[in-house]
């Protein structure tokens, strides 16, 4: 079974907490309540040192979803990089505090992906040096992995090697229909792959998937049982024959029982999304989907789309305005822009720069929207309500009911950045991440509470009595070996099977002492990789003793490529292997086995992936 290290979050008093959490009476009117400052606990200390006192903002936070209201998560991309103390990693709310719940599996553009109460996935950076030809920087590294946590552990890692035919895409849309069956949608395929990327979790595996039509998916939702994505329409896009230039379907349905695509025919007299006159279906960027239903789709009634203009429209379009849909009980209209062009927001308002800036409350006909707003001003954030679509007088098809900003002015605190993700899992109960350049404006937490009254989760995953999560197993899908240098009393030490062969004869102690016996070198020292041209990876290494030696790739239980069974003598050596693309490998040996003087094993042999010794080396 794959294990989970767990760190222990020190516990906090309730007269903190109480000081760190702003909150409305529960009492509150609904359209009274509140954004009130709920900022996010520190991550727990190193051991013996004191908690901070003091709230942190968390980075870059992506996404916020929640199961319930007492049962919530947000991925972020820390602020490590800036010296902060949040990693890239994932956060918890358990109905009294927003804590740190795992160290990994994080990212700036990350997602989250819900499959049961304790079951979720996360769409995560991928960890560096991981068989790759040159130094990445963070941006190759965003958003191309997944992470499998189940019942308080990262149970699966998936990831493949950069720059390979078979590489995992960008990924910036996650759904499940449930345990057994989610989906993770991308950007578009490189030849000879055709088509939006998607990963599909068959509940065994995770299988590659590309969707006929080639656009980009940029968001997915669960709608009553239905998984829903939209796609964003491309100059450079690939049209199939049986595709409406004019007016082409931007949301697609997801079938529950096999790999396939079905277009969703939008219109309400006319077709929809009603562009505008001379502006072209490319000029809107993908439309954010959200419903105000559970994350698998249950109590779900309407499904919310929103998108803004592309930041440049394609020549010769003219410029696309905010564009909100809405589908209520299979009857789809848009609420904005209006017949002529007219917007429902202000001054030209946008949604803020996120994937996730649209938030239904559940049990009205009203959404909340995350608004972009100059820099350096307070977060913006304004709830729309839906009017009457069935009534041909009702025009326009929304209003806005009010317009926030955050902080509000009885809140003794700045600006905290712009407003963020947000999500609502219970009628006028809300939660808000900023984001902004600056990173100390970024991941601050804002809370709409004037709902009912929210009991403490209890489950010891969410709760964080058991600690943080800080162990992602090996990637599925990436072969990693040896690090250039091994520290000192690792397992080469700990798990010796035989003697090395002796190098030179032995010193002889002088006659009546008791000298020390020195202790035996490890047979391999200072090993080196590096993958050349995509495909030939080459290990240097040295010998401490003459050994037979041998470099083994399988994908899965079939050998796929592997090097002549050498004999080498003590020094420096390197073993070439050229890897096939289309039968890239999923785990690696490095054996090497010494050899007494007169040529023979000295009883050295071949160990588990991923176990190592001082005579039979093995790596994985």
């Amino acid at each position: 079974m794959i294990h989970s290290s767990r760190i222990r979050r020190p516990a906090v008093a309730l007269a903190t907490l109480g000081a760190l959490t702003l909150a409305c009476a529960s009492g509150a009117p609904a359209r009274g309540a509140g954004w009130r400052s709920a900022p996010a606990l520190a991550p727990p200390p190193p051991p013996g040192v004191a908690a901070a006192p003091y709230p942190v903002p968390l980075g870059h936070v992506s996404e916020i979803s929640f199961w319930a209201p007492n049962r919530g998560l947000l991925v972020t991309g820390g602020d490590e990089a800036e010296g902060g103390p949040v990693p890239a990693g994932v956060y918890a709310y358990d109905g009294v505090s927003w804590h740190e719940l795992a160290s990994v599996c994080g990212g700036a553009e990350g997602r989250i992906a819900w499959a049961g109460p304790d079951e979720f996935w996360t769409i995560a950076e991928q960890r560096a040096g991981q068989l790759v030809s040159h130094e990445q920087n963070s941006e190759e590294l965003q958003s191309i992995s997944l992470c499998h946590f189940l019942d308080g552990q990262v149970v699966g890692s998936y990831a493949m090697p950069l720059e390979q035919p078979d590489s995992y895409r960008k990924m910036d849309a996650a759904a499940c229909y449930g345990p057994s069956d989610c989906w993770f949608g991308g950007t578009d395929g490189t030849p000879p792959d055709f088509g939006a990327f998607h990963l599909h979790w068959n509940g065994s595996a995770v299988e590659v998937v590309y969707e006929p039509e080639d656009h980009a998916v940029t968001s997915m939702a669960n709608f009553a049982g239905t998984l829903y994505e939209s796609v964003q329409l491309g100059a450079g896009d690939t049209w199939l024959p049986e595709e409406s230039k004019l007016h082409p379907a931007v949301i697609h349905k997801i079938s529950p029982t096999a790999a396939t695509f079905q277009d969703v025919t939008i219109f309400d007299g006319e077709d929809l999304p009603r562009y505008g006159e001379g502006v072209q279906p490319d000029a809107l960027q993908g439309l954010d989907l959200a419903t105000d239903g559970g994350p698998l789709g249950a109590g779900a009634t309407q499904l919310w789309a929103a998108a803004n203009p592309v930041k440049r429209a394609p020549a010769p379009s003219g410029s696309a305005a905010v564009t909100i849909l809405r589908d209520a009980g299979g009857q789809w209209s848009q609420l904005t822009p209006g017949p002529n062009g007219e917007s429902l927001l202000a001054n030209g308002a946008q949604l803020a720069g996120t994937a996730d800036a649209i938030a239904p409350e559940p049990a009205s006909a009203a959404a909340w929207l995350s608004l972009h707003g100059e820099r350096g001003e307070p977060a913006e954030v304004s709830l729309v309500e839906a009017l009457d679509p069935a009534n041909p007088a009702t025009e326009p098809h929304a209003r806005v009911l009010e317009t926030r900003k955050l902080p509000e002015k009885d809140e003794p605190i700045g600006p905290r950045g712009e407003a963020g993700p947000v999500a609502c899992p219970a009628p006028h109960d809300c939660w808000l991440a900023t984001v902004g350049e600056a990173e100390p404006m970024a991941g601050w937490l804002f809370h709409l509470d004037g709902g009912a009254p929210v009991a403490p989760n209890t489950d010891p995953f969410f709760d964080g009595a058991d600690g943080v999560i800080s162990y992602r197993p090996p990637d599925s899908g990436v072969p990693t070996i040896y690090p250039d240098a091994p520290p000192e009393d690792d397992s080469l030490a700990n798990q010796q099977q035989a003697p090395p062969a002796p190098i030179g004869p032995p010193e002889q102690a002088p006659a009546g002492s008791s000298a020390p016996r020195a202790k035996a070198r490890p047979l391999l020292e200072h090993v080196k990789s590096e993958l050349l041209r995509h495909r030939l990876l080459v290990i240097s290494f040295t010998l401490t003793a003459r050994a037979h030696v041998r470099l083994v790739a399988r994908r899965h239980a079939q050998v796929v490529a592997h090097t002549p069974r050498e004999s080498l003598g003590v020094g420096r050596h390197r073993l070439a292997l050229a890897l096939d693309p289309g039968r890239w490998p999923t785990g690696l040996k490095f054996e090497a086995t010494p050899l007494s003087q007169n040529g023979s094993n000295t009883g050295g042999s071949e160990g588990s992936v991923g176990r190592t010794g001082p005579n039979t080396v093995v790596t994985g």
